[in-house]
């Protein structure tokens, strides 16, 4: 969800997935500890940061893959409370490669739309494993599975954490927000509607989502964190929104 690539540095962790450079940046590490610190054992913690790290890496290579097929060389970066896929590609090879596969629109929000279907494909995995394994699980009201739920704490944590990760934290990431995917998917279907005038109602709706969510948050759920969070997205879409009405009135767009 991160617009720049972080700084490196040495304590980095690189490697290679299917040819894909992988970046895992020390902050990374620092903000799941904290988004799943509790009091008690270290146990959950632990696990907590496994499904982050693993979860959100499923998230990344998603939008990644996608960038291959249409012509990019593209890099994964897990970095503060997210990550981000860096295409480098040719751009003339991309353009082409626009044209022999599908339209930009379409494209474009296939690549966004690839991460969060990779972590609902994480999640329908685990649910799968249940029936198999005949074993239940209630998550938000439903029960997911059949028979006993897992008598094993660790799995019944494993489990909660996958299915939360994945499937809300999905949800959540299609929102009509910047920078969130659910943004990037709202810009470019503005583009193929209102081209004109596209950027601008985007942020519009970026405001409003965000807005809305801040206080929902923190209303209905009493998350602090997320009315800070989201209202800062709020925030950004709004000086965005006055940048680009800014230079579109004095001629520079």
């Amino acid at each position: 969800m991160f617009l720049r690539d972080p700084p490196r540095s040495q304590y980095d962790w690189n490697f290679k997935i299917a040819g894909i450079p992988v970046r895992v940046h020390p902050f990374f590490w620092l903000m799941a500890l904290l988004m799943g610190s509790r009091a008690g054992d270290m146990m959950p913690i632990m696990i907590w940061i496994g499904v982050v790290f693993v979860s959100i890496l499923v998230h990344e290579l998603g939008h990644a893959f996608a960038m291959r097929y249409y012509g990019c060389a593209p890099r994964v970066v897990l970095y503060s409370f997210g990550g981000m896929a860096i295409p480098e590609q040719d751009f003339g090879r991309m353009a082409s490669s626009y044209t022999a596969r599908g339209n930009r629109t379409k494209a474009q929000i296939i690549i966004s739309g690839a991460g969060p279907a990779a972590g609902f494909a994480l999640a329908g995995v685990v649910i799968a494993l249940l029936y198999l394994l005949g074993r239940s699980f209630p998550f938000f009201g439903a029960t997911l599975g059949r028979g006993p739920m897992p008598s094993e704490l660790p799995l019944l944590y494993l489990i909660n954490d996958l299915l939360f990760v994945n499937i809300f934290w999905g949800l959540i990431n299609l929102l009509p927000i910047y920078p969130l995917d659910g943004g990037h998917i709202s810009r470019e279907l503005f583009l193929a509607l209102h081209p004109r005038d596209a950027i601008r109602q985007s942020l519009i709706l970026s405001i409003a989502a965000a807005a809305g969510v801040a206080l929902y948050g923190y209303t209905q759920l009493g998350s602090v964190f997320m009315a800070l969070f989201f209202g800062y997205l709020a925030y950004t879409s709004y000086q965005q929104l006055q940048s680009f009405t800014g230079g579109y009135r004095s001629g520079r767009w």
